[in-house]
């Protein structure tokens, strides 16, 4: 039953009506009691008077009061009915709403999952023929004993393949677990009746992969995290690290605790070791300790360039690289091995760049087919491109030709030594004038 203002507000006047006319026959009745009635002449009688006049005074007002009360009271129960019949309307509608936009939220990720689907078989079949045309260049190269030209650094051989091709290759190797992961999990969307499947609901299954295992570790580490921290608190432990089974926190406070016990113990130890030698300094280096390994790591480094600049003077001025150093430090282990990686990645990168240009010479569109709209374009820009160059040449050689004078004696027996086929033509010929 649907809530109607105008009833309500209809009843409220119906009230408001009713108690108007109780008290105007209230205020009739007493104005004509009043008219009828002599002045009293005496006391007995003014006593009498108004001892009437307040009778009738409460019997109108209690009369009024339950007419009003029981008008209230019928108010109050139409406007509960039609209340509660709102709220049970109100609730079927909330009710049809939400199933509502659940239906849409459904069939929205349905249809996104189709596409995703789409989308997935579209790149799946074109890494495979990519994957497929590039073995079969691998094999016939191999038959023909040549090397494979590439022009991804991953398409390198094993022997070839440097930093950035190991790193592309694993790169690639886990974005294409992913789309496999995501291809999957679509499907299974698509074929359901739009529930949302995540990622570690296909840790049960073979079709797990990255995805999967992250999303499982990541909720694994929150899950430890929230049920040691439930614990510590209901056993009132203070610190995470002061629990019997301790979690992801509690491990993470424990090492740095310790680290910084390390640290507080060495400091204590030198401190007592300066008081026993009556004040003298000890440095950090001179007990054990994390700030004993710095302080050396560091002044190997120092110790180091001080023999550099040595080596520098001694070389002439020469610079003196740090990994050249006599003194070996931090600083020249870390250069070696930047340059090391850096001629690795350049030899990579030079071998790379002699491949991809045989890469791009053996898939010319002119080459490959030459009737192709490609093929004609390419062939027309280069016969343009080439036509000046050429008609440079005739230039040049017609200039020469034109500049040359005849040879005489031993150098014209020379020129007919190195031509053979032509010395019969010259002897008929004879001298030229």
């Amino acid at each position: 039953m649907r809530f109607d203002c105008q009833t309500v507000i209809a009843l409220g006047l119906l009230a408001a009506a009713m108690k108007h006319d109780t008290q105007h026959q209230h205020s009739t009745t007493t104005v004509h009691a009043f008219s009828l009635s002599s002045l009293p002449t005496s006391a007995v009688q003014s006593s009498n008077y108004i001892a009437s006049r307040r009778t009738h005074t409460r019997l109108f007002d209690g009369l009024d009061e339950k007419i009003w009360d029981r008008t209230a009271d019928y108010v109050d129960a139409i406007v509960e009915e039609k209340t509660a019949g709102l709220a049970e309307y109100d609730d079927e509608e909330n009710r049809t709403a939400r199933r509502r936009k659940r239906d849409i939220f459904k069939q929205a990720l349905r249809d996104l999952a189709s596409l995703s689907l789409v989308d997935y078989k579209w790149r799946s079949a074109v890494f495979k023929k990519n994957e497929a045309d590039r073995m079969e260049e691998e094999m016939l190269a191999r038959m023909m004993g040549e090397d494979v030209s590439y022009a991804r650094p991953m398409d390198a051989d094993s022997s070839r393949r440097g930093p950035l091709g190991n790193a592309e290759k694993s790169a690639v190797q886990w974005l294409t677990s992913v789309i496999e992961e995501e291809g999957k999990r679509a499907r299974r969307i698509a074929e359901s009746d739009g529930e949302l499947i995540r990622p570690k609901d296909l840790s049960a299954t073979d079709e797990a992969g990255p995805l999967s295992e992250l999303e499982r570790r990541a909720i694994q580490f929150l899950n430890e995290v929230s049920d040691s921290e439930v614990k510590r608190v209901q056993s009132g432990t203070i610190r995470p690290k002061d629990m019997a089974k301790r979690g992801p926190l509690g491990e993470a406070e424990a090492r740095a605790v310790l680290a910084l016990s390390k640290v507080v113990e060495s400091e204590k130890f030198r401190m007592d070791q300066s008081r026993r030698r009556g004040g003298e300094a000890v440095r950090p280096i001179d007990v054990p300790g994390p700030l004993g390994e710095f302080e050396r790591y560091v002044g190997d480094i120092i110790r180091s360039e001080k023999q550099r600049v040595k080596d520098r003077e001694k070389n002439e001025g020469k610079l003196v690289r740090p990994k050249d150093a006599s003194v070996v430090s931090g600083l020249g282990n870390v250069e070696r091995r930047a340059v090391e990686d850096w001629e690795q990645l350049s030899k990579e990168e030079k071998e790379r760049f002699s491949s991809f240009k045989r890469f791009l010479a053996e898939r010319r569109p002119m080459e490959m087919d030459e009737n192709s709209p490609l093929g004609v374009t390419e062939a027309f820009a280069v016969g343009l491109l080439r036509g000046p160059k050429l008609l440079g040449k005739v230039v040049g050689r017609v200039k020469e030709l034109l500049n040359s004078e005849e040879l005489e004696g031993d150098d014209r027996d020379i020129v007919q030594k190195s031509l053979p086929e032509s010395k019969s033509d010259l002897e008929e010929d004879g001298p030229r004038p």
